[in-house]
């Protein structure tokens, strides 16, 4: 199987990695030709926290270039999948210019993005794409442009939103999902199809609503968020007043959520949330597309968020590039 991955973040450098070590035929794409020539030089290493072996895959064996050579590439040489790996604001930010040139093109993408909105603005870049979504669970840190920490492993559930285009595609499009599915199996990962995804895609929201901003406000990792009840008090704040907002447009979610993003917290203690990794580095977030989604729900159902939007202006203000 022949693989676009656009984006060597932490995920994409992970997904890359092991697709490669698994036999499949990997094009990665870097927002950068530092990295792309860097990624060509010195390959890819995994190591893991358990101390296991790390896994080196030499730069011959695939192939990395600058995300603005992608369109015609796979005009000239089209690829079985696109998986897109870039966060959300690169994702808005870069993707319009990027895939102009594939507008009739029948791609077929995964996005393994946090939040809402990108998958529609996909679909209106790509109309005749086949858009699919990753909700995944795996973890992992970039500590070079070439070296990742696989942090945590997880679940990677595929699936369509009922929203895009759900009547397109049929056996074919189906075919090769399941196709997909079992390289990321055969890859080492835990892998599932799923027509539950919608779902899933508001639970994590929900999660990462609660957890990442206030761990990139505090600069804490996940774990020390329930170290003080004042901490505990105001996460509870913050899920009670996301579940008004499910509520209030429909939305259905667990009834022992709260209890779930608990655990989350003591599962990946030791973790840095991408939103923490993003404000040390002096990066955007992606507030605007976690806590900014509860918003704009908000918003569609006249109810009010003024935590939820309170949040997102604090964390867009930690930010500040000079003019």
């Amino acid at each position: 199987m022949k693989i676009d991955i656009i984006g060597a973040g932490s995920l994409g450098l992970l997904l890359a990695g092991k697709l490669i070590h698994a036999g499949a035929e990997v094009r990665l794409w870097c927002r950068s030709d530092e990295q792309a020539e860097e990624l060509s030089r010195q390959g890819i290493t995994i190591s893991y926290e358990d101390g296991s072996l790390p896994l080196h895959l030499t730069g011959s064996s695939f192939r990395a270039g600058n995300i603005d050579k992608f369109a015609e590439t796979v005009i000239r040489v089209p690829g079985d999948w696109t998986a897109i790996m870039l966060k959300q604001n690169a994702f808005h930010d870069t993707l319009p210019k990027i895939l102009a040139p594939l507008r009739d093109a029948r791609l077929y993408a995964v996005c393994f993005q946090n939040g809402n909105g990108h998958l529609e603005l996909l679909q209106e870049l790509l109309p005749q794409a086949s858009v699919w979504v990753a909700v995944t669970t795996e973890a992992a840190k970039r500590k070079s442009l070439t070296e990742i920490i696989h942090a945590g492993t997880g679940e990677t559930f595929i699936g369509k939103r009922r929203s895009i285009n759900p009547a397109k595609g049929g056996l074919e499009e189906e075919t090769a999902a399941i196709s997909l599915t079992k390289a990321l199996v055969a890859a080492g990962f835990r892998a599932l199809m799923s027509k539950e995804v919608d779902t899933m895609i508001y639970r994590k929201l929900l999660f990462n609503a609660v957890i990442n901003p206030l761990t990139a406000i505090w600069r804490i990792q996940n774990g020390e968020l329930t170290a003080s009840g004042e901490r505990i008090q105001l996460m509870k704040e913050l899920y009670r007043e996301a579940a008004s907002v499910y509520d209030a447009c429909g939305i259905a979610y667990d009834a022992d959520a709260w209890e779930g993003i608990l655990e989350v917290c003591r599962a990946t203690s030791g973790n840095t949330s991408s939103m923490l990794a993003d404000v040390l580095a002096s990066r955007a977030t992606e507030i605007r597309w976690i806590n900014g989604s509860i918003v704009a729900m908000a918003d569609r159902a006249g109810i009010a968020a003024p935590l939820h939007r309170w949040i997102c202006r604090l964390v867009e203000g930690m930010n500040v590039k000079e003019r």
